[in-house]
């Protein structure tokens, strides 16, 4: 209990989710502040899974390796109070915030997200997630009507290719999982391929025409799905790289990266393919005359396409579970697990 103007004040208290070593959960039961200045409290409804950066920091014990940390950052939920100086938002919005998977979370007001009329809140828990691909296609120079190929449908990629798609992008995808692509088709991804199949580079011959692909964003994170990239860039065409490659590369993959690109005059230097390293755009806010595209103004963009019903972020969702079982989740995605796609928590 504190006391505020003579009266005692119960302090709140969250459930929050860290890593504490190499596959190794733990959820702590902590006191958290009432809202400061220019802060908001916010109750969890639905938190989403980056399987790709939230497996891997469960494996390796944290983001670089042994440090620790918080667990995921794709959270929505209603607005609990406020602080002074905070007049874009009240108690009872339904809101997101990239916070980690926490029953109740503390944010600074600029950080959230009001979701608009219609956004129920597992919609509204993707409003970040899909800002990855609309920063890499706006990275690689992306016009309305080009082809783009993206590589790998995990959570990341799938939603990258609804993205293009929204903009107005003629879309393809590669993915060696036949679940995952069957479930890409579903989503709405025209065309779905195994990089692996003989007949695909027919397939995307024609799906594309004479073209091919203007842009790739790579999601996979594999050195295989990165190669698969290489070779079926053509002349211009803009490579996004969203993966990361977080191991060494196999000897001979890495002998055929060189060989299809600085070692290769006609495929890579005349063709003047380009490489693009994607993250996303800034986090803090900036004045419009020094950055035009945030992260903020990026999940608003989001948000709104979803409430206009342009952009269907749901369909990606294969697993919803109870907050408590988060540690089985990661357990199943750790052992290898490639059912799991889209996983929502639900924290009511």
């Amino acid at each position: 209990m504190t006391a505020c103007g003579g009266r005692l004040m119960a302090v709140p208290q969250v459930k929050k989710y860290y890593v504490v070593g190499r596959r190794q959960l733990e959820l702590r039961d902590e006191e958290l502040a009432e809202p400061g200045p220019e802060e908001v409290l916010i109750r969890t409804r639905v938190s989403v899974l980056s399987i790709g950066t939230e497996v891997w920091r469960y494996i390796n014990g944290g983001h670089y390796g042994g440090e620790g940390s918080t667990c995921g950052y794709n959270s929505s939920g209603t607005v609990v109070s406020v602080g002074d100086g905070v007049t874009s938002l009240q108690p009872g919005d339904p809101v997101f915030a990239p916070e980690p998977h926490a029953d109740l979370m503390l944010v600074k007001a600029h950080r959230v997200i009001r979701l608009p009329s219609g956004v129920d809140f597992e919609a509204g828990a993707f409003t970040y997630l899909p800002t990855l691909g609309l920063h890499a296609l706006r990275s690689a120079g992306y016009q309305p009507g080009d082809n783009v190929l993206v590589v790998g449908q995990g959570i990341v990629g799938l939603l990258a290719a609804l993205v293009a798609r929204m903009v107005g992008a003629r879309v393809a995808a590669l993915e060696i999982d036949p679940a995952r692509r069957g479930l890409a088709e579903q989503a709405g991804v025209a065309t779905a391929l195994d990089p692996r199949d003989t007949a695909t580079l027919n397939r995307l011959d024609q799906f594309f025409g004479a073209p091919g692909p203007d842009v790739i964003v790579e999601t996979s994170q594999s050195w295989s799905g990165l190669l698969a990239a290489i070779r079926l860039a053509r002349e211009n065409t803009r490579i996004a790289i969203l993966g990361i490659y977080r191991t060494e590369p196999p000897d001979e993959v890495a002998r055929d990266v060189l060989r299809h690109t600085f070692m290769n005059r006609d495929q890579f230097h005349n063709q003047h393919v380009r490489f693009i390293g994607c993250s996303n755009d800034a986090a803090d806010e900036y004045p419009p005359r020094l950055v035009r595209w945030t992260i903020q103004r990026n999940m608003q963009y989001i948000a709104d396409q979803i409430a206009a019903g342009l952009l269907h972020p749901t369909p990606a969702i294969t697993h919803r579970v109870r907050w408590d079982e988060l540690g089985q989740v990661y357990e199943q995605l750790a052992e290898g697990d490639r059912g799991m796609l889209g996983v929502t928590l639900h924290w009511d």
